[in-house]
This record gives C-alpha cells, sequence and structure tokens, in this order.
C-alpha cells in the first residue's frame, strides 16, 4: 500500500507548482511560519521543503529579508524539465499508487512531475491551470481524462497542436491519443464467468457513474457481458446514488441476480444503499466491483473485485510519455495485466 508523501514534500509539491504557474524569478514566497500556518505543520517541516528547493537552486535566501524564487529556476540549462500530471482525486489510494509509479520513472529520465490541482467540475479553471503550465515549458502531459476536461477548448486545442500526452487509466473512445490502462475487457470477462459459472447468475445490472463513451467504462461492460452470457443492462448514474432507485427497483422487482459496480468506491457506496433497503448480500443479490482498494477489504461483506496494479500503470504511463519526447514510435494503446479477487459479496466465502 502506498504511504501518503511526507508533510515536507507536499510543501515542496506545492511551491514547484506555484514556480511554474504563478511566480517570476524574484518573487518572494511565503515565510517558514506562513507556510507552516497553511500546511498546519511545524516550522521545521516548512525549513526543510524550503531548504530542498534552495539544494535544487529553484529558490534562493536572502539573509533577513526573505527567500525568492531563484534567477534561474527556469532557464538554467541542466534544469529538470517538468511534466504537468492531470489525475482526478490523487490523494486517495489509486491517486497515490499512481503518482507514485509516475514520478519513480519520470526521475529516472531526469523529468519531474508536476501535480496540478485542478477543480474537475470547472472548466475555465481547468483551462487557465493548463495554460498557465504551457508558458512556463512543461514538455508533456500525464492525464487521467474526464468528460468537463476532454470538452474544454484547451484540451481540444492541445490535441491539434500534437503536444505530448499519456492517458492513464482511461482510454476514450475516438482520441488518437497513447494510453496505459488495466485490461479492463479481461477484468469484467473474468467477472462475468464467475458469477455464471460459481452462482448461476443470468441477469445482471453494470452501474456506473461515468459514460460508456470512455472506453475503459465500455470495456468492462463489454466484457463482463460476454463472461456473464445473459441479459446485462448498463445504468449510468448522472445523479449519484439518487438516481439508485432504479437500480434498487429492478433487484426487487425484476429479478436481477447481480450488480457489478464499475469501481470499489461506487459498489462501497451501493452496497450501503442496498442494505439500507433491507436487501441481504449475497442472498438476495450478488456484488462485485473493480479495482482492488484497500476498503474493499473491510466492506461487510468482503467485496470481490478486480485488481488492478496503479502503480504499474502509473510507471507504463510515464515510460510512454519519455518515448514520445524522444520521438520513438510506441503503441496507441498498453495495457496492464489485472486478476480476480474472491470475497464474500459474491458469495464465495462465508462471514
Amino acid at each position: 500500500m502506498i504511504r501518503p508523501k511526507p508533510p515536507y514534500q507536499v510543501i515542496v509539491d506545492y511551491l514547484k507548482e506555484q514556480v511554474l504557474t504563478s511566480y517570476s524569478p524574484g518573487d518572494r514566497i511565503p515565510s517558514e511560519n506562513e507556510l507552516a500556518k497553511m500546511f498546519n505543520v511545524s516550522r521545521l517541516t516548512a525549513r526543510k521543503a524550503i531548504e530542498k528547493l534552495v539544494n535544487e537552486r529553484l529558490l534562493v535566501r536572502v539573509q533577513g529579508i526573505g527567500t525568492f524564487v531563484s534567477d534561474v529556476s527556469k532557464y538554467q540549462e541542466n534544469a529538470p524539465k517538468y511534466v504537468g500530471i492531470l489525475i482526478q482525486n490523487k490523494f486517495d489510494e489509486r491517486g497515490w499508487s499512481l503518482v507514485a509509479g509516475i514520478e519513480r520513472t519520470l526521475e529516472e529520465f531526469r523529468l519531474r512531475a508536476m501535480m496540478v490541482d485542478l477543480d474537475w467540475t470547472n472548466p475555465k479553471q481547468i483551462s487557465k491551470r493548463i495554460k498557465s503550465l504551457l508558458k512556463q515549458d512543461v514538455v508533456g502531459f500525464i492525464i487521467s481524462p474526464n468528460d468537463v476536461l476532454l470538452s474544454s477548448k484547451v484540451f481540444d486545442d492541445l490535441m491539434k497542436t500534437g503536444f505530448p500526452m499519456v492517458f492513464v487509466d482511461r482510454s476514450v473512445e475516438g482520441l488518437k491519443v497513447v494510453t496505459v490502462e488495466s485490461s479492463n475487457y479481461q477484468g469484467g470477462l473474468l467477472l462475468g464467468r464467475h458469477l455464471r459459472k460459481n452462482h448461476d447468475v443470468h441477469r445482471a445490472v453494470f452501474v456506473t457513474e461515468e459514460p460508456l463513451s470512455l472506453t475503459s467504462v465500455r470495456e468492462r461492460y463489454e466484457g463482463f457481458r460476454q463472461g456473464l452470457k445473459g441479459q446485462v443492462e448498463a445504468v449510468r448514474l448522472k445523479e449519484g446514488l439518487k438516481s439508485f432507485e432504479k437500480v434498487i427497483t429492478m433487484v426487487k422487482k425484476d429479478g436481477i441476480d447481480a450488480i457489478f459496480f464499475c469501481h470499489d468506491l461506487l459498489a462501497v457506496h451501493g452496497v450501503t444503499v442496498l442494505l439500507r433497503e433491507g436487501l441481504k448480500i449475497p442472498e438476495d443479490i450478488r456484488i462485485v466491483g473493480f479495482d482492488d482498494r484497500e476498503v474493499a477489504k473491510y466492506v461487510y461483506p468482503t467485496l470481490t473485485t478486480i485488481k488492478q496494479d496503479f502503480e504499474a500503470l502509473g510507471e507504463g504511463a510515464a515510460l510512454m510519455l519519455v518515448k514520445l519526447l524522444k520521438k520513438e514510435n510506441v503503441p496507441e494503446r498498453e495495457q496492464v495485466p489485472v486478476r480476480l479477487v474472491v470475497r464474500g459479496s459474491c458469495g464465495c466465502l462465508k462471514e
């Protein structure tokens, strides 16, 4: 399991992003005391972050006056180049794991990961932040795309100019972007086969928050349908769990045997709602998910799911971007293997 970054590294990443997107050479950065208050850490932690950036020549201290962005921070010939990392929910287990794989691999090629904080529901803010990065000569992007980003003009402009970018963990139908993702079809296939062969499931619902136009979502659905060889209806929760009533009705009245939630966090929410409705799992309805996040081991009943290797996805995405920057030929899609993890929610384990 990936551990959270130490507090000083969080400050380091924040200041690096500010140097690239907001500050100019000569600008004064917040003091140690100010940074300590901003991040709710000790002054020593803030000092450690500043000293690291001074050693990297991104900042310079002026005794008795303050700390400033170095004149050579953006222009020194041997300075490391930066890659913009646009990943939604980067502070959860999936996000930490992806970032760990990305950062470790980029550093081997003297590239630095620049994590960008975005409001993923705000297209104007997304465009503004990406434009700021482009002005600072970021050499490429690693992106986990969503609908809002894909509909933004700045993304459309990046596509038209052929700016180096790699999608990680999800691909998008109709977009020719190098993508590193899990074997989503195979994962869905494994779940469908397991439910059919071991639990005699013939009717199921596939529940997702995102559209089937995201290739990763559609392939999970199609693999599951092929593995189950039965009736599978896809239901998109456009309003979150508020629109889950349709699924509950299908379970209670239409004889649905199982629900495949597109990812584990959605499955955990769904299990909670189903239990509140008086439905027993797996006696009344069998549940499966996708990801194998830590929470899958602790929800009751424990969740049958597909394990993704998020660190390997991050490593692969970083390596593909390096190859693009070197003008090497790369495959349009690279897939990382997955495996079935059987627990109690499908009915295999007594808990």
